[in-house]
């Protein structure tokens, strides 16, 4: 556990799986959490059941990719609160296909949504992290931005861009009192990446044989879980990292040293 009492906890993408685990993660510390989504029903049902189990929250809808919207979800958490500690930017969009099969728009999109998205979240809480005396940024990355994979270009490139960006903005305000990292998880089941098999799958058994295909290149032959991710981006959030900045941490079960 670390205090977080009397703190704000910025998370994009807290309306389900991952950005979920990572705002009930950050709200057991006592910080007041942020739950924001483009879909403002999983950012009010977030925020609910967390206030329903007495942490505190609030919800704001969002569009990371787009400027003026993120600047409104920051002037309202700073409106209400007063101030943002920690930011986990967690939001993004899965985009398939290799560059043959890729149109512009995808490629746009993955760019877009990922990678701009990331930058416009970056340095619209700027300011406010370094008011805070000891801002904490924390990316979602991917193992994809580490090492390829087929089938992902877009995909790929900008959870690179992320990476790069991570490491970018730890020279650059490292000795001004703010640290940035990222997580890089490999497959973890979320709703969003089931809805992804079910949509290419023929039947319920060769859905299961697409999940089956996932684990078998994992060392630990098993799919990651949204709350052990939530766990580290938690550590690179809080003042139990306070002397690391600019690092990429794979979440993999092995599978970027073991394959």
């Amino acid at each position: 556990m670390a205090d977080m009492s009397g703190k704000t906890v910025l998370v994009t993408g807290a309306g389900s799986g991952i950005g979920r685990a990572i705002a009930d993660r950050f709200a057991q510390d006592g910080a007041t959490v942020v739950c924001a989504d483009i879909n403002p029903e999983t950012a009010e049902a977030a925020a609910g059941e967390l206030l329903a189990g007495g942490f505190k929250a609030l919800a704001v809808e969002v569009d990371i990719s787009n400027e003026e919207s993120v600047a409104h979800m920051v002037e309202t958490v700073v409106d209400i609160t007063g101030r943002i500690d920690t930011v986990a930017a967690n939001a993004g969009v899965m985009v398939e296909g290799d560059i043959l099969s890729l149109s512009l728009d995808d490629w746009n999109r993955a760019l877009t949504i990922n990678a701009t998205g990331a930058f416009l979240t970056a340095r619209a809480t700027m300011p406010h992290l370094l008011n805070s005396g000891a801002g904490a940024l924390v990316f979602t990355a991917s193992t994809v931005a580490l090492s390829g994979m087929r089938g992902v270009a877009a995909y790929s490139a900008a959870k690179g861009a992320i990476a790069a960006l991570t490491r970018q903005i730890a020279a650059d305000f490292a000795d001004k009192g703010v640290r940035a990292n990222a997580v890089a998880p490999g497959a973890v089941r979320t709703p969003l990446s089931e809805s992804q098999f079910r949509a290419r799958a023929r039947d319920d058994a060769h859905f299961d044989e697409l999940l089956g295909g996932v684990i078998a290149r994992y060392p630990m032959q098993r799919w990651g879980e949204s709350p052990e991710i939530a766990e580290v981006v938690h550590f690179l959030g809080t003042a139990r990292s306070a002397w690391m900045t600019g690092q990429i941490l794979p979440i993999d079960g092995g599978l970027l040293e073991l394959r």
